[in-house]
């Protein structure tokens, strides 16, 4: 596959900042190869085709692939791509590709530094010295502690082994059970349960498909020791933020480090603002200085594959629905 006409989408906000980046970035990786930027729909050039289609999985992503009058592959800028589903544009015979990797290391270190939050009370810590109040405290430690992963793709993979660090026990869920050097056991889903009893955190780096919605509920949660934490860097959906809120309420629940819900923004009104037990974040634990370059790296490593006639190396699977 020859890739001599490439298409950027972009937010009008963020080609401002970056476009000089990216350019370069593509101009290293296909140095023969043209790009055109688009920040708007209506900016995208009307009729023309593009070997390559570069994109997030924009609100607007459909009426700008429409005014094309062809495209041959579409690598999303975001590893999850649940969105794409319900978008109105043409996917017959085109390849489409994710940034699987891209969020490794920002949300394996949100992880982590949930499991300290919890451990070391650093809000405690911050609220008594807003009060200029001195009182010590016995805090936990990671060391020796069990953190249960369900989905050990690249992210799953990066927190098992940054919790290894801390010499945690470490047992990964996946869909299909495959050996990890940094974790203990690596199980089946439907194996999990057997294994929920023994967990002191719980991290789900799930996508989010039909399968995966609410799979964690409150059957699943009912099943945590009392004074488990809850750290969810998934996609919104995949746990239940009622039965989560329930749990906390009833004291079946230690916490819950949570960056994303099933309505975002989450509503003034949601019952999970202003908790202590609750450390609460915007959908920001995959935002990186290094994001873009990252994904134009994984789309370089794509665009090799294909040129040399090769299966890319990061395909989106639409029977999976990621």
């Amino acid at each position: 596959m020859n890739i001599r006409r490439i298409l950027v989408l972009q937010k009008a906000e963020v080609l401002e900042g970056q476009a000089e980046s990216i350019r370069r970035h593509l101009e290293h990786a296909l140095p023969d190869a043209q790009a055109v930027m688009a920040g708007r729909p209506e900016d995208v050039p009307q009729g023309e085709s593009f070997d390559a289609v570069i994109a997030p999985t924009l609100p607007w992503l459909a009426p700008a692939l429409n005014r094309l009058g062809g495209y041959r592959w579409i690598h999303f800028l975001s590893a999850g791509v649940e969105k794409i589903w319900d978008m109105p544009f043409d996917r017959q015979g085109v390849i489409l590709t994710r940034s699987s990797g891209v969020h490794g290391a920002p949300m394996s270190e949100y992880a982590l530094g949930a499991m300290l939050h919890f451990a070391k009370g650093f809000d405690r810590f911050v609220e008594q010295s807003r009060e200029h109040r001195w009182e010590r405290a016995w805090l936990d430690e990671l060391t020796g502690r069990t953190v249960m992963i369900l989905g050990m793709g690249h992210i799953g993979e990066m927190v098992a082994r940054r919790a290894g660090a801390f010499d945690m026990r470490i047992i990964g869920v996946q869909r299909r059970p495959r050996a990890s050097e940094a974790a203990e056991r690596v199980v089946a889903l439907d194996e999990a349960g057997d294994w929920l009893g023994e967990v002191d955190y719980l991290v789900v780096c799930l996508p989010f498909t039909g399968a995966t919605r609410h799979l964690v509920d409150a059957g699943f949660l009912a099943r945590l020791p009392a004074h488990t934490v809850l750290i969810d860097i998934s996609r919104g959906g995949v746990v239940d933020d009622g039965a989560v809120v329930e749990a906390l309420d009833a004291g079946r629940l230690r916490g819950a480090a949570l960056d994303v819900f099933e309505e975002q923004p989450l509503p003034p009104e949601s019952p999970l603002w202003a908790r202590p037990d609750v450390l609460l974040t915007p959908h920001v634990s995959g935002t990186s200085p290094h994001y873009m370059e990252r994904a134009l790296q994984v789309f370089a490593r794509n665009a090799r594959a294909l040129q040399a006639g090769e299966s890319p190396v990061t395909p989106v699977d639409p029977e999976a629905g990621y």
